[in-house]
């Protein structure tokens, strides 16, 4: 399950550095938490926690992607393989 949720969420960094252009990084980054936040139920107990791992989660494949592509990767096409790469090297630390 988390590898689909780091794969949503280099999808959706992807698509705000793409479509939100003009924007902060901060207002891309508010943009991909929301749309994460909106797809993940959590019991109502755990849901003070979530935006924190999202954003977390957020970071971490914004880092992966800087050091992959530059800082300007919204107008790059990132292959399958980098993306997989991305994901597979996004790991939570304790």
């Amino acid at each position: 399950m988390f590898d689909k949720l780091k794969a949503f969420a280099l999808e959706q960094v992807l698509w705000a550095e793409k479509n939100l252009k003009g924007k902060s990084g901060a207002e891309k980054k508010a943009a991909v938490v929301k749309k994460l936040d909106d797809l993940i139920t959590l019991p109502a107990y755990l849901e003070w926690a979530d935006d924190m791992v999202i954003s977390y989660l957020v970071d971490s494949v914004c880092e992966k992607l800087n050091m992959l592509e530059g800082h300007n990767f919204g107008d790059t096409e990132i292959s399958k393989q980098a993306q997989e790469e991305i994901i597979e090297n996004i790991e939570v630390k304790q």
